[in-house]
């Protein structure tokens, strides 16, 4: 019996969707955290080491523009003058001996270097050379006295008419000779053309000029024969002084504001003022180590020359500070600062703020490692301190307004800037303190890897896999 009550038969519904097939992003936030942790450190890693081959790159555009910079420093130089290390006066005595004519070289008794400074920047396109002109004077005395069985005496009897007096020094061509005399009669230099090869062997002596004496005997040596000579010359970031006297006594002065000294002997005084420097050196036959004649009939003389070059000091003008060297040790720390940001990124995705494409990771490590090529533009104009500056603002004005369209997190944001910008000023100080660069980088690691161990220390736990 049919049920009349029943209402009519609905209609087919529409048929049934197939299952939707889950995207890989789906399926990679379905993955326990430790899982995609492990997987997205690897992957960070291998991100990571790939920077090193624009780090490389870097590297060698600096040592590229250090090669420019010693070549517009060698055309400058060579054309002004080349850094002096300044010999003499000595005296030249021939002699005969049993090989027939020889010659003594006798030091002086005294001498007195008072030289007078007058720096100046020479440009060469954007690179720069300190050049100078000194003015130099020179005094002092020649004393020997022929004792028998001892000395140059026992060799061979001198022959003091054929004497001659001899300065030598790193570049001789800008060379003024305002005065020169001996025992008050005026001496008339020349290049020095017979026998200087025993002066000019080592590598800072390039040329030398000589003078001869008339009217010297052995008498007239024996009770002090007194020399004055004045002369100015041109040079470049670096004068110094060989200590030919038995007393030597050397006063520089300049308008500089950072003088390096070098050589075996410092200054007895010295005084370094915001625009200027004055230093004093004393220097005794007992204090250099070894005595005032030789001969070349034994080879005592060339040994002698030898060792007065060893003796040698003086005073650098330190150049203002170019960016190379700067640039290539930030260049060390490269992989550090991308590390650094990676890590403070990863911190905040295991603190569940935010997911972060590994675009975004790349590209902000991008941003680190083009930080010292932006230093390395901007030094060559600015200086080292205003380009750091500069450079480092940009990087983290732009990482943190990338971080902020990526999260949308502010407070993340501000964090991550202001870790980037402490990164930095950090990074600055190590420079600055090169002697502790190495424990303030390793400091730097540690800290950042304690920070990340923090970050992961609930990962694997229940609740947290």
């Amino acid at each position: 019996m049919t049920d009349i009550t029943a209402g009519p038969t609905p209609p087919p519904g529409p048929p049934a969707r197939p299952a939707r097939t889950p995207t890989m992003r789906e399926i990679v936030a379905a993955w326990p955290l430790s899982v995609r942790l492990g997987l997205k450190m690897a992957l960070l890693a291998v991100l990571a080491l790939c920077y090193g081959l624009p780090l490389a790159l870097i590297a060698d555009t600096v040592n590229d523009r250090s090669r420019l910079l010693e070549s517009a420093r060698a055309e400058i130089t060579s054309s002004w003058g080349h850094a002096q290390t300044l010999l003499g006066p000595l005296l030249l005595v021939p002699h005969d001996s049993v090989r027939g004519r020889d010659e003594a070289l006798i030091l002086p008794d005294q001498l007195s270097i008072d030289v007078a400074l007058k720096p100046q920047i020479r440009h060469r396109g954007m690179f720069e050379a300190v050049v100078y002109t000194s003015e130099v004077k020179l005094s002092g005395r020649f004393r020997w006295q022929e004792r028998e069985g001892e000395g140059i005496g026992a060799i061979t009897r001198l022959r003091f008419s054929g004497a001659r007096l001899m300065l030598a020094a790193g570049d001789l061509r800008a060379l003024r000779i305002a005065s020169a005399t001996i025992d008050g009669v005026p001496l008339t230099f020349e290049p020095a053309t017979r026998g200087p090869e025993m002066v000019v062997a080592e590598r800072r002596r390039k040329a030398a000029i000589d003078a001869a004496i008339a009217g010297l005997d052995a008498a007239r040596l024996a009770d002090g024969v007194r020399f004055e000579i004045s002369f100015t010359i041109n040079g470049s970031e670096r004068i110094a002084f060989e200590p030919a006297g038995n007393q030597t006594e050397v006063k520089v002065s300049a308008p500089w504001a950072d003088p390096g000294f070098f050589g075996p002997f410092r200054p007895i005084r010295q005084s370094i003022g915001v625009d200027r420097f004055d230093a004093d050196w004393q220097v005794s036959i007992l204090g250099r180590g070894f005595g005032n004649a030789g001969t070349s009939a034994d080879g005592s003389s060339a040994t002698l020359i030898k060792r007065l070059a060893d003796s040698a000091f003086g005073v650098n003008l330190v150049q203002p500070v170019t960016p190379y060297r700067g640039v290539d040790r930030m260049l060390k720390y490269g992989l550090l600062t991308v590390g650094c940001v990676f890590a403070l990124y990863l911190a905040f995705e295991i603190g569940g703020r935010a997911r972060l494409h590994p675009v975004q990771y790349a590209l902000s490590g991008a941003a680190m490692a083009l930080f010292p090529l932006l230093l390395l533009s901007a030094g060559e104009h600015l200086g080292f301190v205003a380009a750091y500056t500069l450079a480092a603002a940009s990087v983290v004005a732009q990482t943190a307004w990338y971080t902020w369209h990526a999260t949308r997190q502010r407070k993340f944001t501000i964090l991550f800037a202001t870790g980037s910008a402490a990164l930095f000023a950090y990074l600055y100080l190590l420079l600055q303190a090169e002697n502790w660069s190495l424990l303030g980088g390793s400091l730097a690691l540690f800290a950042a890897l304690t920070g990340l161990m923090y970050a992961t220390r609930n990962i694997g736990r229940a609740g947290n896999s």
